[in-house]
């Protein structure tokens, strides 16, 4: 590498490589210099900046070898440019990408970073979502339950009670149940008799779950236990209680602090509309059937 540090610095005063066409990507462009920046070498008139030396030596470079590869890098840009791979497909195509991900750097992510940045946006999206962010204590649990008919023959539903009695007796003592062993236990009861059981997840939105239901799962006195036998509109029922989402009442900076992330993204195709609109942009696909890689 001190070999080219020696012949790079020799030819300052030669002829410079013929600079990009116009038409061409900005990627070999004459490098700006940051405010702060210093000049520490020149390659046929180009400039070499101390930042480029900072990055390759915070990378693990002596200063020495630091100075060489930027150098070296500058060569071959120019080296590039002067075979025309500015104007190559691939290069365009990058140093478009590159573009986009600055302006979206410095005019998205860097700008769009506090509640009031989104405007009605941000309101509307809070109020869709307030019950992740205020909410009492939400239980998940899961039932077990002898289906009868709400207007069920007096004797279909005493059948249907002592069926649920009989189960409730065998799960009443036990703790640390869950959903396996609440089936476990109700299917070795019941025998040939037909139950449900299934999963219901904690209810943030308060109020989804029937009212008998909710009593009966909010008097259970801890996880892993379960309710007494609870009439329900879909039959006789037990409750175990299996999960607990604590209580939340977040305040504003909190919600702040844990919507922002999911609204950032949410906005984004808000944003590049306004972006559209300020350049007065007009967009016409001309054809959809376009093949894709899994079409070919």
């Amino acid at each position: 590498m001190r070999w080219l540090l020696v012949f790079a610095i020799a030819c300052g005063g030669s002829k410079a490589p013929p600079a990009p066409a116009a038409s061409g990507p900005p990627a070999s462009f004459t490098e700006a210099a940051a405010r702060d920046d210093v000049q520490v070498a020149t390659v046929n008139g180009r400039p070499v900046w101390g930042s480029c030396v900072s990055a390759q030596a915070a990378r693990g470079a002596a200063r020495d070898e630091a100075l060489a590869q930027c150098i070296d890098f500058e060569l071959m840009a120019q080296a590039a440019e002067a075979r025309d791979l500015a104007l190559d497909r691939d290069v365009v195509l990058a140093t478009r990408t590159a573009l986009v991900s600055q302006l979206v750097a410095r005019e998205y992510e860097d700008k769009y970073d506090a509640p009031e940045d989104f405007g009605v946006f941000w309101t509307r999206s809070i109020e869709r979502n307030k019950g992740r962010f205020d909410h009492p204590e939400a239980r998940g649990s899961a039932y077990v339950r002898v289906d009868v008919a709400q207007n069920a023959a007096p004797a279909d539903d005493a059948a249907a009670k002592r069926l649920i009695d009989d189960i409730h007796a065998a799960l009443a003592n036990e703790r640390g149940l869950m959903k396996p062993h609440l089936e476990d236990i109700a299917t070795r009861v019941a025998g040939t008799a037909k139950l449900k059981i299934a999963a219901v997840p904690p209810d943030l939105r308060n109020g989804r779950l029937h009212d008998a239901y909710a009593a009966a799962l909010f008097a259970i006195p801890e996880i892993g236990r379960v309710s007494r036998p609870v009439r329900t509109p879909w039959g006789w029922d037990i409750v175990l209680w299996d999960s607990v989402v604590p209580e939340v009442h977040a305040t504003p900076a909190e919600i702040a602090l844990q919507a922002l992330p999911e609204i950032k993204r949410g906005y984004f195709p808000q944003w590049v509309n306004l972006v559209a609109k300020s350049l007065g942009a007009k967009i016409q696909v001309v054809d959809k059937n376009i093949p894709l890689l899994e079409d070919l």
